[in-house]
């Protein structure tokens, strides 16, 4: 039976585990699934849909600004009128870094080679000068391209790094007249990219047209080669040869998302990343929670189960081990009762005896009053042999009218005195009929088997009845 309920557990547990294991499982490839779906399809996109906005705002500014210098009719007249009055140029130009709180402003003549600062005139531009080298790169650069953006050493400070914004300049009839333009700070550039990050919880940067990564925000990594940095240059080329794309890489075991969108004012591709590390720790805790839930959940379905069972088995051996009617054991539990006390009575050489006893006249009656009435007797005498008896004692319905009583370490004298008890309790008793018991003793004696001492008390039973019943017959 422990067995059986052993085997029952160890089933149960593996069902509702690998229930809640299966379900939690699937829910978790699920909402993984679905959170991937809606980075890549809805929320990247829109992210890099609204920072493309905030760019605009912050970012174009400095082009405008160019291309309204470059358009300017003072500039261009004071160029054509052979430069005279450097101050007012410069006196310009102090104004415009003045007006748009830039860095710098800057006009190159192409003509004289001078280039205008609000400082005045810091040098001329010279192509034997590596420093000098973006202006005649520009300049030969297709009409088409009004102007480019890099980034370099501010010639009126080496040691900072500025975002240039070049726009050519043009005379009336259309001939280029030189280079003019604004400098944002390096740093004021990171530091807008580093609020579009953490406002969108979002990795940005920019990329040239050959997969340089231009500008980015703080704790980037050394990768500055978008091939290098997704590790695959197959991706890189289609990124750099698309307008827009959305794409994931695989960065030290995590996913990352990738959306690219190219900015033709610029020349620059802006790229917004996203990984699912975050969103699956969320879902993994989840997951985990689900999990221990399982197991406490399954540990009380278990000890749920153990008491029902049990219960269920107590029921049992109960309804297997003893009589309804007069709610004693009955003879299936009765015998290996009497054989553990025998193997006692043998190891501690105790006195055992038994006392077999039975319902005088009993068919008269069942005949006389009835078997409801019949069956109120054997209850009383149930009752009856009960008072008298130890825990260590046993009292069995051997059948029908008959009973029969165990007495562990008892002589023949004590179970003689307890045959009487009963017979004087019944003599007092308010039960109608008034009945009578025969009782038939007997002692146990060494290395005799169960069916012989069962037998030699049945034997002094039938002698009581014999000899008149009502009476106590020994049998030694």
């Amino acid at each position: 039976m422990l067995k059986r309920q052993k085997d029952f557990s160890s089933l149960l547990a593996i069902l509702i585990l690998s229930g809640f294991l299966v379900t939690s499982w699937l829910s978790y490839q699920v909402a993984r699934s679905s959170i991937e779906k809606h980075i890549s399809t809805d929320s990247l996109p829109l992210t890099s849909d609204n920072i493309y906005s905030e760019i605009q705002h912050d970012l174009f500014r400095p082009i405008f600004i160019s291309s309204l210098m470059a358009q300017d009719t003072f500039v261009r007249d004071w160029k054509l009128n052979g430069e005279n009055n450097p101050e007012k140029v410069v006196k310009y130009l102090k104004e415009i870094q003045t007006k748009y709180n830039i860095v710098t402003s800057y006009f190159v003549s192409n003509a004289s080679g001078n280039y205008y600062h609000p400082k005045g005139i810091l040098k001329k531009v010279s192509k034997n000068d590596p420093q000098d080298n973006w202006y005649f790169s520009f300049k030969n650069t297709p009409i088409t391209q009004d102007y480019e953006i890099n980034i370099d050493h501010d010639t009126a400070d080496p040691n900072n790094m500025t975002v240039f914004v070049n726009y050519k300049v043009y005379d009336y009839n259309n001939n280029f007249i030189g280079i003019t333009g604004v400098g944002l700070a390096l740093n004021t550039v990171k530091q807008l990219i580093e609020s579009y990050q953490q406002r969108y919880q979002r990795t940005v940067y920019f990329i040239n047209k050959t997969g340089d990564i231009t500008l980015h925000g703080d704790n980037f990594s050394n990768d500055l080669q978008l091939s290098k940095r997704l590790k695959n240059s197959e991706l890189a080329h289609i990124i750099l040869n698309t307008s827009s794309n959305s794409v994931h890489y695989e960065n030290s075991g995590n996913k990352i998302y990738l959306n690219s969108r190219f900015i033709e004012e610029f020349n620059w591709y802006l790229v917004v990343e996203q990984g699912v590390v975050d969103s699956e720790k969320e879902l993994t805790k989840t997951f985990i929670i689900n999990i221990l839930l399982s197991l406490l959940v399954t540990a009380g379905v278990l000890i749920i189960a153990h008491i029902a069972f049990n219960r269920y088995q107590s029921k049992l051996m109960v309804m297997a081990t003893t009589d309804k009617l007069s709610g004693l054991i009955n003879r299936q539990a009765f015998e290996p009762i009497i054989l553990n006390n025998i193997e006692q009575c043998k190891r501690k050489s105790q006195p055992l005896t038994l006392i077999l006893l039975d319902i005088d006249h009993f068919k008269h009656v069942n005949d006389t009053y009835g078997h409801l009435t019949g069956d109120k007797v054997i209850q009383y005498v149930a009752q009856a042999c009960k008072l008298y008896v130890r825990e260590s004692d046993a009292v069995c319905r051997w059948g029908g009218e008959e009973f029969i009583i165990m007495l562990a370490d008892t002589p023949i004298e004590g179970a003689k005195n307890t045959a009487k008890r009963i017979q004087e309790n019944l003599l007092k008793s308010d039960i109608e009929p008034k009945v009578t018991i025969s009782f038939g003793i007997t002692a146990y004696k060494s290395k005799e088997q169960l069916s012989t001492f069962l037998n030699r008390a049945d034997n002094a039973l039938y002698q009581a009845k014999r000899n008149g019943r009502n009476r106590i017959e020994i049998k030694e």
